[in-house]
């Protein structure tokens, strides 16, 4: 008869392989103002394979005028080695900065057929399903936010959260940090 040795290593992850739960999302700056001008390098995905729940290293920081509008593509994707329901916790805004719409999928302009998910990303109730890391499954968003204040020199951070369902205290945050000139 054969037995089985698990041996488990620091954080629940078996030897040789990822642990049962890990989601990890990316951020990439798409563009200001009405489309995504700024696609390609030197504007890369920031959060890949980074897993922490402060956003260091994730984040994007982007300058812009007050009353303009600015896009982000965001990534979400289970790098544990079970599958796993990931939670999105958004940021809500305030007002000098207006969440204006989340989309399912990489939109470099407005699109009216979108699935639109504002609210449920605002509340964090926005919920994916993944099979595990070896499917290397994605889902992308785009993060929408205007600045319709007239002040110049206003800043926001927007921490975005994603959990694991089958352990909540895995998580990994991004943000996107704007500030107005």
């Amino acid at each position: 008869m054969c037995a089985l040795v698990l041996t488990l290593l620091p954080g629940g992850a078996a030897a040789g392989g990822n642990p049962p739960h890990r989601p990890d999302a990316w951020i990439k700056l798409c563009g200001l103002s009405n489309g995504c001008k700024i696609n390609p390098p030197p504007h890369p995905w920031r959060g890949k394979d980074i897993y922490n729940g402060t956003a260091r290293k994730q984040t994007i920081a982007v300058r812009m005028e007050d009353g303009e509008g600015v896009r982000f593509w965001l990534a979400l994707q289970n790098d544990g080695s079970e599958a796993d329901t990931l939670m999105v916790e958004g940021c809500k805004g305030n007002r000098r900065f207006r969440v204006n719409k989340v989309q399912i999928g990489k939109y470099k302009n407005p699109d009216a057929g979108a699935v639109k998910i504002t609210n449920r990303f605002k509340n964090g109730t926005a919920k994916f399903s993944f099979g595990p890391a070896s499917d290397k499954e994605r889902i992308f968003l785009t993060l929408n936010i205007i600045a319709p204040t007239t002040a110049e020199g206003v800043s926001y951070r927007c921490p975005i959260t994603i959990r694991s369902e089958g352990d909540p205290d895995k998580r990994d945050t991004i943000a996107a940090r704007m500030a107005t000139y």
